[in-house]
């Protein structure tokens, strides 16, 4: 197992952790998307989705059954974990696992280049909205963030905890996504299909305060 660590100190630039921050939790949920090749209607709307996401395609794995993954650098569940700890306004800790050392530099060099951040939300020529599954992950993706910005003596911080994606499993009507937070699993559902916010963010699992927090906060 290749296990590598990595600060990003932005002491001089405190702005740019912020945006490192949204965009490293971005590139984790890509890494984890995936749906069952089998449901052709998860199929179709996985392939929907990535049309939004400039330089992705779907691949296809074999786990038993068929699974779509993003093909940035052929992420799975399998080659590349990571999680990432904000110790204060300006350092974020970064630890990216892999049996692959390719996939870990890889990681690291999509995490803190600039010019390969995820875009997710780039509209398509044939629409004129950004997918709604995509308006609830930026809520996501901005909750984490200003989560890790509370002291950490405030129970619902996050500052100085570990957190990661461990899976984002995409359906038709509804995606769910599996996160740690000091490896305790937290589930958030989204349903970007439902009319009000109590419905389209349910927390399946988790009772801390934070991931309580987190969703309360997404619904407002």
């Amino acid at each position: 197992m290749i296990i590598e660590e990595i600060r990003y100190d932005f002491e001089q630039f405190r702005k740019h952790a912020d945006e490192f921050i949204h965009d490293l939790i971005r590139l984790m949920i890509i890494s984890k998307m995936n749906c069952t090749l089998k449901n052709t209607l998860a199929k179709d709307y996985f392939v929907t989705l990535i049309k939004q996401i400039p330089g992705c395609e779907a691949y296809i794995v074999k786990y038993g059954q068929p699974i779509l993954y993003i093909g940035i650098i052929e992420f799975t569940d399998q080659k590349v974990t990571s999680q990432f700890v904000r110790m204060n306004e300006y350092i974020v800790d970064v630890i990216v696992e892999s049996i692959f050392e390719e996939f870990v530099k890889t990681f690291d060099k999509l995490a803190s280049t600039p010019e390969s951040k995820i875009k997710w939300d780039i509209i398509p020529n044939n629409t004129s909205t950004v997918h709604p599954l995509f308006v609830l992950l930026n809520s996501f993706v901005d909750t984490v963030h200003k989560l890790t910005l509370l002291d950490p003596n405030n129970p619902d911080s996050l500052m100085e905890k570990k957190f990661s994606i461990r899976n984002v499993n995409v359906a038709k009507h509804s995606t769910r996504i599996e996160f740690l937070i000091n490896n305790q699993l937290n589930i958030v559902e989204l349903n970007p299909s439902k009319k009000t916010k109590d419905d389209s963010i349910v927390l399946l699992f988790g009772s801390s305060e934070i991931s309580k927090t987190l969703v309360s906060l997404m619904k407002q």
